[in-house]
């Protein structure tokens, strides 16, 4: 036994320093497992593999404006996350995005699956109003670079309409694609200011629309606050048509265009006076965001954190480029990149008690517009 004044330091009992030499060899071997799956998650989540893992899903043709999109941000994006191979693009059928939303999850099954999707917000909506053809669950989705752009709606009526005006029960007649298509804002903004609204399907373009307005077939038509909406105002102000109000429900949506019609909330505070059906107003906030969503590049569920904040600061440096700015400047566009589309996207996600109300509201509705409608109209699709 070693003397009481002599260091203790480096005596130690051939099992106790076994003993140690074994766990510091299982605790550094442990760390050094755990880095390298840390490392590894990182890599993957930066670099596509090279057996496929590439795909970046169109939800649309490559003419459409997601695929216009694509084309812009996909250079961008490989530049600044050093990404190889070289994203994929990988258009799909289908002008309202449905069809690209599917497949994005479905192929989440297989290894590796695509690494991300840019979407319109026409599929979004279909999924809020539960259509039969939703196989996704964009809810799940991490958003990373936003394109939108809210609408106007234009018409020659009066949103204030007395008690006994109401009772007489005349339709206010709506230019719509079809009954679910991006219009569905409008009709809902009429309906909370009890203007009673018809739908009238067929009309896929903004000249179109205009055509039925000026020809008294419609009464209210729904534009887009893109570059040509000056040109397109001027000319029905010029046959008597005014701006009604603006489908705007996001204050991070930016609008520079003179001589525009107040927001939408604006106008129920200055002219409804009657009672709303509970919630009808947050539902009509989320699909006005997602009729404004024109493209939205998001990412895969479960996707790693440290990898959605890497996309995001990517987006965020891409969304300065000149050529994208140039792109979304040169049709009156939005970008919301990196964490600034995380409020616009949590719009798209209302409570389940106002999805509810959406879904009740558009059920209830829906049986009155269809025997108004011819059954030819009840799902055109507009044109790319």
């Amino acid at each position: 036994m070693p003397h009481a004044d002599k260091p203790r330091l480096f005596v130690m009992p051939e099992r106790q320093l076994s003993r140690r030499v074994f766990l510091n060899t299982l605790l550094g071997g442990a760390a050094a497992i755990m880095a390298g799956a840390h490392t590894a998650r990182a890599e993957d989540s930066l670099a596509t593999s090279a057996d496929g893992g590439s795909a970046l899903i169109i939800g649309g043709t490559s003419s459409s404006e997601c695929g216009r999109w694509a084309s812009l941000l996909a250079p961008a994006l490989e530049e600044e996350l050093h990404l190889s191979p070289p994203l994929q693009l990988t258009p799909t059928t289908g002008w309202d995005g449905i069809t690209g939303a599917n497949l994005f999850d479905t192929q989440q099954q297989s290894a590796p699956g695509p690494v991300g999707l840019i979407v319109p917000g026409t599929a979004i909506l279909s999924a809020m109003l539960g259509g039969p053809r939703i196989h996704f669950d964009y809810r799940r989705w991490a958003p990373v670079f936003l394109v939108a752009q809210p609408s106007v709606a234009v018409g020659r009526i009066s949103l204030h309409q007395s008690f006994r005006a109401r009772l007489s029960g005349q339709l206010t007649r709506v230019a719509v694609s079809k009954l679910t298509g991006p219009e569905l804002t409008t009709v809902l903004a009429l309906d909370m200011l009890g203007l009673r609204p018809q739908p009238v399907a067929g009309h896929a373009t903004p000249e179109a629309a205009m055509a039925t307005l000026q020809a008294g077939q419609t009464d209210v038509i729904q534009l887009p606050l893109d570059a040509s909406y000056p040109s397109r105002i001027a000319t029905l102000q010029a046959a008597g048509f005014a701006p009604l109000f603006v489908n705007n429900a996001r204050p991070d949506m930016q609008v520079h265009q003179p001589n525009l019609p107040p927001d939408l909330l604006a106008v129920l505070q200055q002219e409804h006076k009657y009672s709303q059906p509970a919630f009808l107003l947050p539902a009509w906030g989320a699909i006005a965001a997602a009729c404004s969503l024109h493209a939205g590049l998001v990412l895969p569920a479960l996707t790693q954190p440290d990898s959605i904040a890497r996309w995001r600061h990517a987006a965020e440096i891409c969304a300065n480029r000149p050529a994208i700015q140039q792109a979304a400047a040169a049709e009156n566009q939005t970008i919301l990149a990196g964490t600034a589309g995380t409020p616009f996207y949590e719009t798209l996600m209302p409570e389940p008690h106002v999805l509810m109300a959406l879904r009740r509201w558009f059920a209830q509705s829906l049986p009155r517009w269809r025997d108004a409608t011819p059954p030819a109209l009840l799902s055109t699709p507009p044109t790319e």
